[in-house]
């Protein structure tokens, strides 16, 4: 079985391949072996910030609706899975992480955060949600006004990019990031490793 990870980051691969290997009955069966297959530093092309769109995933370095965090995510598993088809000739699920804000009039700053993941196997996508949380009323500002959450080095220090992220800062070191967008990788698998729960 090959995994296409649609993304270079060192918390995003540690997600998606700790989420997979919970799931052994996905390829033991079969005696098959898991294999992942990861984007070269060429096509990925991450040089722009904020707002700007990144343009591996088509959205905004900081998306700020459900949809264009969706959106995001699709788009890397669907770049990742054509560019394992492209490499190897085969491509079982590519997968792509996006992580973003969303409006909930309800809580104080009217935004909470999430990380979305998308698993793409050529025709289906399987969506997963992780947790949310809210960030301080600043960082939402900020982040309205252009700015990128992950190079806001005066509110989280040097390891909002890295495996501990702004959710590490937050929970006091309970959570860190790849944690987070494992729970995301999960939520995505339920319609894959329990179909005949969904088909009943």
């Amino acid at each position: 079985m090959l995994i296409s990870i649609g993304t270079r980051s060192i918390p995003k691969i540690t997600a998606i391949t700790r989420a997979f290997s919970r799931y052994p009955e996905l390829w033991v069966n079969n005696c098959e072996k898991l294999e992942y297959i990861i984007l070269p530093k060429e096509v990925r092309k991450d040089e722009n910030e904020g707002q700007q769109k990144d343009t591996f995933s088509g959205v905004s370095c900081n998306p700020i609706t459900l949809s264009e965090t969706i959106y995001g995510a699709k788009n890397r598993a669907k770049n990742a899975f054509e560019y394992a088809k492209q490499k190897c000739g085969i491509c079982n699920y590519a997968v792509g992480i996006e992580a973003g804000m969303y409006k909930v009039p309800e809580v104080d700053t009217k935004y909470m955060d999430t990380s979305i993941c998308a698993i793409y196997n050529g025709k289906n996508y399987y969506i997963g949600f992780s947790p949310s949380f809210e960030y301080p009323q600043s960082v939402v500002n900020r982040v309205l006004q252009g700015e990128e959450l992950g190079y806001m080095e005066d509110v989280f220090g040097n390891t909002a990019k890295g495996r501990k992220g702004a959710i590490g800062v937050l929970t006091n070191g309970r959570v860190y990031r790849d944690e987070l967008e494992e729970y995301s990788v999960i939520m995505a698998l339920t319609k894959i490793v329990s179909k005949e729960v969904y088909n009943k």
